[in-house]
């Protein structure tokens, strides 16, 4: 709301579904049942294109987690000064540990607690909004929904909209774990790409149209509008929900993101120990440690500069996955796939352009500094690679995992 006004904030909401998540939804629906494998992405790409662009949508995506998983840390801090005002740094450092802390305990615990614990979130996150919705719609004025903003921030604007709508891929990373992939992914996708854009469209329109001034808002600003329509203990509950949902978010993405230095490690192209299963609940416990170390790092850093970064390696990583789905298609039509995007080759095509040109967009929009930490970290890759190689040859590859 804050980079581009309510017009175009609402309108992307209402568009965007269709033109990036559906289609990545769709995608990973057919990429995941085709190879119900952990690793999502991972997997995909390196049966498409071979071991070095395997690697390096895996290193993209593993990048890009860090900045990602980040996110909620810091939003949970965030939505955090609405009760406590202002913190220094080494006060928000230390909440946002803890809070990597006790997601971490829930990981390593095993995927079926984390599912458990997401419904749960999920339940609490959503109670204050519907709240929310139903006293604050007789409140509303329309025309607040047609402000522009004076000076639109394109870069933040997109970059927020898809980082909101994105993430369909990841369901993907711990295929191996869903029980019938064939009937719960697509049943899943399309589902929940109509329920996360209800959840998102009617708050933010209940929102804005009472709370007039739209370049007024920014992130841990909803628990004030919130108060604004049905007094402080709404805005108290809503900043608890922002809590649980920051909480939430980032136990689901530690257990998907996890599996990428998991998937990779059993691949040979990150060093072996990031395989290890732990012997009692069989989580990757390294590498679900190791990513929970590097989000720690990662929380003196602002929301807008991790979510910019975020979306510049997840363009790239994306761009990668769409080819992966028509090349397969093109190049492995006898390969099984319990479930199919519509309208063979060419429906692969036409869902495929929408997200790439998102992407390319989002890159091309990005930042100078963005630009130079991605292009460093993609750097950095190939030079993980290259050692990586040499220490773990392709004919030496062995995908037994390890205890």
């Amino acid at each position: 709301m804050g980079a581009g006004g309510s017009f175009l904030a609402l309108l992307g909401i209402i568009i965007l579904p269709w033109l990036w998540s559906l289609p990545t939804a769709l995608m990973t629906a057919e990429l995941s049942t085709a190879m119900p494998e952990d690793g999502g992405y991972v997997v995909w790409v390196e049966r498409a294109f071979g071991r070095f662009w395997g690697f390096q949508e895996g290193w993209l995506s593993w990048l890009c987690s860090f900045a990602d998983n980040a996110l909620y840390p810091v939003m949970f801090v965030d939505y955090l000064t609405y009760l406590r005002g202002d913190m220094p740094p080494t006060e928000r450092w230390l909440i946002g540990t803890a809070v990597i802390t006790a997601v971490t305990w829930i990981n390593l615990r095993g995927i079926r607690l984390v599912g458990l614990s997401s419904i749960m979130f999920s339940l609490i996150v959503l109670a204050p909004f519907a709240i929310m919705v139903g006293a604050g719609a007789p409140q509303v004025e329309t025309a607040n929904w047609f402000q522009r903003a004076d000076n639109i921030d394109w870069a933040l604007l997109l970059s927020t909209l898809l980082w909101n709508t994105s993430g369909w891929d990841n369901a993907g990373c711990c295929a191996a774990e869903v029980i019938n992939p064939p009937r719960n992914y697509p049943r899943a996708m399309i589902v929940t790409v109509v329920l996360v854009t209800t959840v998102y469209l009617l708050p933010m329109a209940v929102g804005v149209g009472v709370a007039t001034e739209s370049s007024a808002w920014k992130e841990g600003y909803l628990p004030q509008v919130a108060a604004q329509i049905g007094g402080s203990w709404l805005g108290i509950w809503l900043t608890c929900a922002g809590l649980a949902s920051a909480a939430g978010m980032f136990n689901a993405l530690l257990c998907t993101s996890a599996r990428v230095p998991y998937a990779m490690a059993d691949r040979g192209l990150l060093p072996r120990p990031l395989r290890r299963l732990h012997v009692k609940h069989g989580t990757p416990w390294l590498a679900i440690l190791t990513n929970s170390a590097g989000v720690a790092l990662l929380i003196p850093f602002s929301f807008q500069e991790l979510i910019e970064l975020d979306m510049f390696l997840y363009a790239a990583a994306m761009i990668l996955e769409f080819a992966a789905l028509v090349w397969l298609r093109m190049s492995q039509p006898e390969m099984a796939r319990p479930y199919r995007v519509p309208f063979g080759l060419a429906g692969a095509v036409a869902i495929s352009i929408p997200p790439v040109v998102l992407c390319l967009i989002s890159i091309a929009l990005s930042n100078q500094g963005t630009r130079y930490v991605g292009l460093a970290g993609i750097a950095l890759g190939l030079l993980v690679y290259r050692w990586q190689s040499k220490v773990v040859p392709e004919t030496d590859v062995e995908t037994a995992p390890i205890a």
